[in-house]
């Protein structure tokens, strides 16, 4: 039965208000924070040039400093604008005109970065964007109060950074100097052939102190959201969407063909599709698995590409009963990763031999993963991708004192509201159950909330996953040293803002030594030192890698024409242009 558009609107407007009401908290003070009336159509405020995306989950932050959530990448990279930016034809200088790659004092060439910014480039509210507006937002990374889930990009390679992170250092003594309002310039530890791709990355983006210093939550608000980028914030309505506007002011307005873009915030899957369906949304990313196979075969504005993404099930390392490595390494084995792929899923997704990817390659270009002949993954660290080891995950579970699942006890397994991850966490329940003996509560939590409770360590496994910042093996290794976002509590030392997580893990720093090790070489050598840390990783069965990701989306390009996505994933509304 085809659904009227007056029906479809009211059934879209119901769900953005239901989906609002868990853990919604009230940020600093927004013009337009309640949520929308039910009388009012999503279509009211869609003119011809105005493009409508389903951004999904209602991110807690897009402050470019704090946001850790993909969703809140999405909605900074329509705002601001880093000194560089990765497209499908490359990277290329944004907010920075020109830039040059040198030695330090010591010599060491591919070091010292020095950035021109544009003489032309400014904010939303046409005040110049300045050096120092790219000093003080990178510096605010290092702040230990801030919190940062990517201070570790900075601290890893910027001279001075872990220092001052440490307490051991000055502020003043990280390499990230103004040299006059146009010249941004910064001296690295070692030579980071990614370094420049970072810099296109919503971390590293400008924001300015005298904005920034007025408190938490000031991106939430059209009067205080200044921005730098091809558009602005004109109004933000929890649980319903944020209207973005162009920016006049934007370097390169000019060539911004959209008058503005509509971003919902419609969490379930089924309804944003349906939204799409009806003509209503022109650009979706979060589609049901089980519409996948009919939208590749019938619906020629289904794209479907590799990602540079790992989905796993994460352990709490620091709690009984997954503080057991042989329990971890029954649970993962013990999962049909072919079955979640094939059957579960059925969207493109590889099943996963080991945690990074195998879209990641190796310096000489070969995949970071065992292939066989016909370039498939193949077994790794006792994992078949496309055959279950049942015996083997026994026999871990029988190590661990619980042979056959008796006197197991009953954990939860935590997850969040999306559709496609409660069937895959439904499937790895019975999979559990009938290969070892064990039973397994599921808990859905509103995404918020699941994020949080999963970075203060109030799971026994939880659903993760990590796609890549940058197209670079690193990207992944990152997220589980003793600084970065680390969901299992796998850390050798304190973290700053975990005090709670005081439970130390000693193979945590044999890993971050490898990593660092790595650093220092490059080629194979490199290649050797961050297949020792994925060995490292892997024998300590941190997290089960269970898929690596497909990228699934739909534009509809009988409206919209030139929406991009960079090599991460991203969005890229810049260049897109509405089709009269």
């Amino acid at each position: 039965m085809k659904m009227s558009r007056k029906l479809l609107t009211v059934f879209l407007i119901m769900a953005m208000v239901i989906t609002a009401l868990p853990g919604c908290t009230k940020p600093a003070p927004v013009a337009t924070e309640t949520p929308a009336p039910a009388e009012q159509p999503v279509e009211e405020s869609i003119s011809d040039s105005i493009l409508v995306w389903n951004i999904d989950m209602e991110p807690k932050s897009w402050d470019p400093q704090t946001c850790g959530t993909t969703a809140g990448g999405d909605i900074i990279n329509t705002l601001f604008e880093g000194l560089m930016i990765d497209t499908r034809e490359g990277l290329k200088p944004a907010a920075a005109e020109s830039y040059e790659i040198t030695a330090n004092a010591e010599g060491v060439e591919g070091t010292v970065y020095t950035f021109k910014i544009r003489q032309d480039a400014k904010w939303s509210d046409g005040k110049p964007v300045t050096a120092n507006d790219f000093v003080y937002a990178w510096k605010k990374l290092c702040l230990p109060e801030a919190a940062a889930s990517y201070a570790f990009l900075l601290t890893d390679y910027i001279v001075g950074a872990q220092e001052f992170f440490d307490g051991e250092g000055k502020f003043e003594d990280i390499k990230i100097n103004a040299l006059d309002d146009s010249t941004l310039q910064v001296e690295l530890k070692r030579p980071v052939p990614y370094f420049l791709s970072l810099t296109s990355f919503f971390a590293f983006m400008p924001t300015r102190e005298d904005i920034a210093e007025q408190g938490e939550g000031w991106e939430k608000a059209s009067e205080t959201c200044i921005s730098n980028g091809a558009f602005k914030l004109k109004e933000y309505q929890i649980g319903s969407h944020l209207l973005f506007e162009k920016n006049e002011n934007y370097w390169d307005a000019q060539n911004v063909k959209l008058k503005g873009i509509k971003g919902l915030l419609i969490t379930e899957d089924t309804t944003a599709l349906q939204g799409y369906r009806a003509g209503e949304i022109q650009v979706l990313a979060t589609i049901p698995h089980g519409e996948i196979p009919k939208l590749a075969s019938e619906d020629p504005n289904f794209h479907n590409e590799p990602a540079l993404g790992c989905s796993f099930y994460t352990f709490n390392v620091d709690v009984k009963p997954t503080n057991d490595v042989n329990v971890r390494k029954a649970l993962s084995l013990a999962i049909d990763r072919k079955m979640i792929v094939e059957q579960v899923l059925r969207g493109g997704q590889i099943p996963a031999s080991g945690y990074v990817p195998s879209s990641f390659s190796l310096s000489d270009g070969s995949s970071f993963r065992k292939l066989d002949s016909s370039g498939n993954v193949t077994e790794e660290y006792e994992i078949d991708p496309w055959n279950v080891n049942v015996t083997a995950a026994k026999e871990y579970l029988a190590k661990a004192g619980y042979p056959d699942g008796k006197g197991f006890p009953k954990i939860e397994l935590l997850h969040d509201v999306n559709e496609n991850e409660k069937k895959v966490a439904e499937a790895i329940q019975q999979m559990w159950k009938n290969n070892l003996g064990i039973d397994v509560t599921l808990r859905a939590e509103e995404r918020s909330v699941f994020f949080s409770n999963r970075y203060q360590g109030k799971f026994v496994v939880a659903r993760g996953g990590w796609f890549g910042d940058y197209n670079d093996p690193m990207t992944m290794f990152d997220l589980f040293t003793s600084v970065g976002i680390n969901y299992s509590q796998w850390r050798w030392q304190p973290y700053p803002d975990r005090a709670d997580d005081t439970v130390m893990n000693p193979a945590n720093k044999i890993y971050e030594d490898y990593l660092k090790e790595s650093a220092k070489n490059t080629g194979k050598a490199r290649d050797e030192f961050l297949l020792k840390a994925e060995q490292i990783f892997m024998d300590e069965a941190v997290v089960a890698p269970i898929y690596y990701n497909a990228d699934n989306y739909l534009i509809d390009e009988a409206k919209v024409e030139n929406v991009q996505k960079n090599p991460m994933g991203s969005w890229i509304f810049k260049y897109a242009k509405m089709i009269d």
